[in-house]
C-alpha cells in the first residue's frame, strides 16, 4: 500500500515538474518569438521612444515646423541615398543612426524618400552626382538629392567633433538633414566671403554655417574681382592685413561701399590682435564703428582663468535687441560667449539716417577691463564694452523702405565649435537670426546638435527612485512569494 502511495507521489511530482518545465519553456520561446515580431514591426514603421535627455534619435519640432511648407509643393521630391545596401548600414554604429535619423524623415513626410546603392558593385550608379570637388563617391557617402540638386555628404557631416581630442561629441544628423532640405528649395542667396587679405574662409567653421542655411556661398578676391550685383552678404572674417582704398591701384572699399549703397548687407569679424587697418576702419567709421586696439577680460564672468571666454550680456534695446529676443524670452537663456574680444566703441547712435546698436556687451557690473596694446594707455580701463554691434541704414525708395546692415563683432571665434555645437549657448542662433533678417532667408535656427556627453534618461529623482525600488525590490520580492507559494504547494501534493 505504502509502496503504491510512494509511487503515485512520485508521478504525481514527475508529472507537475514536466508540466512546469514545459510551460516554461514555452513562455521564453514566446517572449522570444514576440520579441522578435515586435523588433520587426518596429524597425520597420519606426515604434521607437527617444528618452534621452538631448533626443539624440528623434526627430524635432524645430524640423517638422520648417519643412511643413514643402507639403504638397509640385516638383519637390527629396531623396536620401545611401550608397550601401540597406542591411549592410547596420554594421556601422555610426551610419546605423544616420540610417535611423533618415528613416524617420521618409516616414513623417511623403516628399522624402530613400534610396540604396550598392556603389562598390555599381559605381556608375552615382556618377551624375560627382562634382569637380569630389573624384569617387565611396560607400560612406549619403547623398541628397531634389531633382537636378544634389549634395553628397561624408559620414563624418552628421557629426560634431571636438576640435581638440578629435572624438565625436555630438550627432547633428537631423541640423545636416534638414538645412539640405531647405539648401533643395531653389531659393540660394549670394553670400560672399572675402579673401586675399589673409581672411578666414573656406573650411571655417563661420563659412559651414552659411552653407548649411542654404546660401550660394562662394569667395570673391576684391582686387580682381566684381561683386554680383543679386548677391546678399559680404562677410570679412578675421583679416590679417588691410584693404585697399583710393590710394590703392584698384579700390576695393569702393566696391564695398557701392555694394551696401545697393542694399548689401556685410559682416566682419576682427579678433583682438595689435593691429590696425587705416583704410577698413575709416570706412567702418561713416557707419559708426571703431573697433579699438586692445583686448578685453572679465575674471568674473568668463570662462577661461585668463578672463577671455567672456560670457556675454545681451542687451534688452534696439535692433541689436532684435537678434537675440526669442532667446531672451526663454526661462533660462542660454549663455553667449565671445572669445578674445576687442572692444568696440559706436561712434553716433544715428546719422544720415544710419543708427546704431548694441547686440552683445560685457557685464553691466562694469567688471571688464579692457586691455590696450598702445603704450599711451598702460593701466587697464574698468567698463561696459560693446563685443557686437549693429549698424542700420535705411531709406524709402517709392514710399517702400530698403534696410542695409553692418555687422560687427570683436571676435573670429564667435562660430567655434565649442559654441555652436551645444544647445547651451546661443552663438549660433544669433549668427542664424542675422542671416534671416538680412537676407529674408529661412534658416535651421532652432535645431541643435545632439549631445552624446549626456545621454541619460531624462526622468525626475522620483521616477528614478519609483523604478529602482521595482527593479531591486518588487520583481525580487514577487519571485520570491512565487517561489515559497511553488514550494509548499510541492510539500503538499
Amino acid at each position: 500500500m505504502n509502496d503504491k502511495k510512494s509511487k503515485a507521489v512520485r508521478y504525481r511530482k514527475l508529472r507537475y515538474g514536466s508540466f512546469a518545465a514545459a510551460f516554461t519553456v514555452v513562455c521564453v520561446a514566446l517572449v522570444i518569438i514576440i520579441n522578435a515580431i515586435f523588433s520587426a514591426f518596429s524597425n520597420k514603421y519606426m515604434w521607437y521612444w527617444d528618452m534621452t535627455k538631448y533626443q539624440v534619435y528623434g526627430l524635432t519640432d524645430a524640423s517638422r515646423m520648417l519643412l511643413e511648407q514643402y507639403k504638397g509643393l509640385d516638383g519637390f521630391e527629396i531623396k536620401i541615398i545611401f550608397c550601401k545596401p540597406e542591411d549592410e548600414l547596420a554594421d556601422n554604429y555610426y551610419s546605423n543612426m544616420i540610417y535611423n535619423c533618415a528613416k524617420q524623415y521618409a516616414e513623417e513626410f511623403d516628399f522624402i524618400d530613400l534610396e540604396f546603392y550598392d556603389v562598390v558593385t555599381h559605381p556608375g550608379l552615382v556618377d551624375k552626382y560627382l562634382t569637380t570637388s569630389i573624384s569617387t563617391i565611396k560607400s560612406t557617402n549619403v547623398i541628397i538629392t531634389n531633382g537636378t540638386e544634389s549634395r553628397v555628404y561624408t559620414n563624418d557631416s552628421f557629426f560634431t567633433f571636438d576640435s581638440d581630442t578629435g572624438n565625436i561629441f555630438a550627432f547633428n544628423g537631423e541640423y545636416k538633414i534638414t538645412s539640405a532640405i531647405i539648401q533643395m528649395d531653389g531659393i540660394h542667396p549670394i553670400a560672399y566671403f572675402v579673401k586675399g587679405h589673409g581672411e578666414q574662409t573656406e573650411g571655417s567653421v563661420m563659412y559651414s554655417l552659411f552653407s548649411d542655411a542654404g546660401f550660394d556661398v562662394r569667395t570673391i578676391d576684391l582686387s580682381r574681382e566684381n561683386i554680383d550685383p543679386s548677391a546678399k552678404l559680404l562677410v570679412i572674417n578675421n583679416p590679417a592685413y588691410d584693404y585697399m582704398g583710393s590710394k590703392g591701384t584698384i579700390n576695393e572699399i569702393a566696391k564695398i561701399d557701392t555694394f551696401l549703397d545697393n542694399f548689401g548687407n556685410l559682416m566682419v569679424f576682427r579678433d583682438a590682435t595689435d593691429n590696425t587697418f587705416p583704410e577698413l576702419d575709416e570706412f567702418l567709421s561713416e557707419w559708426g564703428i571703431q573697433f579699438e586696439n586692445a583686448i578685453i577680460r572679465d575674471f568674473e564672468n568668463s570662462l577661461s582663468v585668463d578672463g577671455t571666454e567672456i560670457v556675454a550680456e545681451y542687451v534688452t534695446e534696439g535692433t541689436g535687441a532684435s537678434l537675440h529676443s526669442t532667446l531672451r524670452d526663454r526661462d533660462d537663456p542660454p549663455k553667449v560667449i565671445v572669445n578674445r574680444a576687442r572692444p568696440i566703441k559706436l561712434l553716433f547712435e544715428e546719422h544720415n539716417g544710419r543708427q546704431t546698436s548694441a547686440v552683445l556687451t560685457t557685464s553691466s557690473k562694469k567688471t571688464a577691463q579692457a586691455f590696450y596694446y598702445d603704450t599711451e594707455k598702460t593701466e587697464p580701463e574698468n567698463g561696459i564694452y560693446n563685443l557686437m554691434t549693429i549698424t542700420c541704414d535705411y531709406r524709402y525708395i517709392d514710399n517702400e523702405p530698403h534696410y542695409s546692415y553692418v555687422l560687427a563683432a570683436g571676435t573670429s571665434a564667435f562660430a567655434d565649435d565649442a559654441y555652436i555645437g551645444s544647445g547651451a549657448y546661443g552663438n549660433r542662433d544669433i549668427i542664424y537670426t542675422a542671416m534671416k533678417n538680412f537676407c529674408r532667408k529661412t534658416v535651421p535656427v532652432d535645431i541643435n546638435f545632439k549631445m552624446f556627453d549626456d545621454e541619460s534618461l531624462d526622468i525626475t529623482t522620483a521616477e528614478a527612485t519609483r523604478w529602482t525600488v521595482i527593479y531591486t525590490v518588487f520583481l525580487p520580492a514577487a519571485v520570491f512569494v512565487i517561489a515559497v507559494v511553488v514550494f509548499v504547494r510541492r510539500r503538499n501534493l
